[in-house]
C-alpha cells in the first residue's frame, strides 16, 4: 500500500510544476493578442504624407491603390498600368453588394508631388466613384 501512496504523490507534484509554465504561456498569448496588430503589408514600402487630421476610417477600403516613389501603381497588390484603373474600379463597384459604402483608398508616398497623382484621380473620377480617401499618417508632436 505504501507504494501506491508514493506513486500518487509523485504524479501530483509533476502536475504542480506545469501550472506556472501554463500561466506564463497564457499571459504571453494574451499580451501578444492585445499588443500586436496583424495587418496586410503593402506591396512596396510607403511613407504616407503627414496630416493633423486624427479621423480614421471605420472600415477597410473596397479597393486599395498604392503609388510608390517610382510612380509604379499597385491596384489591390497587383502591378498595373494607369489605364487599368477605370475598368477595374467599374468591375469591383458592379460586384459590390453595398454600393453606398463602397470607397477607394489611395496610399501614396509623401515624397510624390500631387501632379504625379492627377492621372490616378482622373481614372477614379472617370469610373464614376466619388468616395476616395488619401492615406496619411498623424504628424509627430500633434
Amino acid at each position: 500500500m505504501k507504494i501506491d501512496q508514493t506513486f500518487a504523490l509523485k504524479n501530483k507534484s509533476d502536475d504542480d510544476s506545469l501550472v506556472p509554465l501554463i500561466n506564463v504561456v497564457f499571459l504571453m498569448l494574451v499580451f501578444f493578442m492585445v499588443a500586436g496588430q496583424i495587418r496586410k503589408a503593402d506591396p512596396i514600402p510607403i511613407v504616407p504624407p503627414t496630416s493633423i487630421n486624427e479621423n480614421r476610417p471605420k472600415s477597410d477600403p473596397n479597393v486599395l491603390i498604392v503609388v510608390g516613389t517610382d510612380k509604379r501603381i499597385y491596384l489591390d497588390d497587383n502591378l498595373v498600368k494607369i489605364d487599368a484603373i477605370k475598368p477595374y474600379l467599374e468591375k469591383k463597384f458592379a460586384q459590390s453588394s453595398n454600393k453606398e459604402t463602397f470607397w477607394v483608398q489611395i496610399k501614396a508616398d509623401g515624397s510624390i508631388p500631387v501632379d504625379a497623382l492627377r492621372p490616378v484621380f482622373s481614372q477614379i473620377r472617370l469610373s464614376g466613384l466619388t468616395k476616395v480617401s488619401l492615406a496619411t499618417q498623424l504628424a509627430k508632436g500633434s
